[in-house]
């Protein structure tokens, strides 16, 4: 794939007013005002509004009238319809926002996967591990007790499809009441087959 960065012009609107033109002298004429934003983009795609400019062109003359050249009433049409359209396309900033949501996907996904250093021989009560069912979806269990190698858990009964903000689920009313066993061994298993998805530490709450 080529990646492409560059900038592109984008005619955003085009009005038309009256006033005296500078070059052919005459009065009442019409211009025409037209404004462009340049925007920065990635391969064909948006990323972000760079700057505003605009041409006036008298549609007697034919001539290209530079801002500084109008009379002051002019100046004045032009930027009240400038004023107007001061606000760059939304559609300028699509590439910045797919951005940020990638990265705050991989923030949560960072997230949730930090328990890469956190071997599961150091799991202690009140820890929650994020894992992923038998069945394919993604829940949490919340470690109640610990007693040598076997761990005494509460199950979440609320399930997701994916792993991303799986931390919403670890609130207190979704884990079952009844207790269920573990060992290290099937632990590691989990772990071996890909279904733990990580490990968040707690300061020893329980429910």
């Amino acid at each position: 794939m080529i990646v492409i960065l560059g900038t592109k012009t984008h005619l955003r609107h085009a009005a038309t007013f009256q006033g005296n033109c500078p070059h052919c002298h005459l009065n009442q004429v019409d211009f025409e005002l037209q404004l462009y934003c340049d925007y920065t983009h990635l391969t064909f795609i948006p990323l972000f509004p760079v700057k505003r400019h605009g041409e006036i062109h008298c549609t007697h003359c034919n001539a290209y009238i530079e801002y500084a050249d109008l009379p002051q009433l002019s100046k004045s049409k032009v930027d009240a319809i400038a004023h107007q359209k001061r606000l760059f396309p939304v559609w300028t900033f699509t590439g910045s926002a797919v951005l940020l949501v990638v990265i705050c996907l991989f923030l949560k996904n960072w997230y949730v996967k930090s328990h890469t250093d956190y071997p599961l021989e150091q799991l202690q009560k009140g820890d929650v591990v994020f894992y992923e069912t038998e069945n394919g979806y993604y829940s949490t269990f919340k470690i109640l007790e610990r007693k040598g190698t076997t761990f005494q858990v509460l199950v979440n009964e609320y399930v997701q499809d994916t792993y991303f903000d799986l931390e919403d689920l670890d609130v207190p009313s979704n884990y079952s009441k009844q207790k269920e066993s573990l060992t290290l061994e099937d632990l590691n298993a989990m772990e071996e087959n890909g279904r733990i998805e990580g490990i968040e530490k707690s300061n020893l709450n329980s429910y």
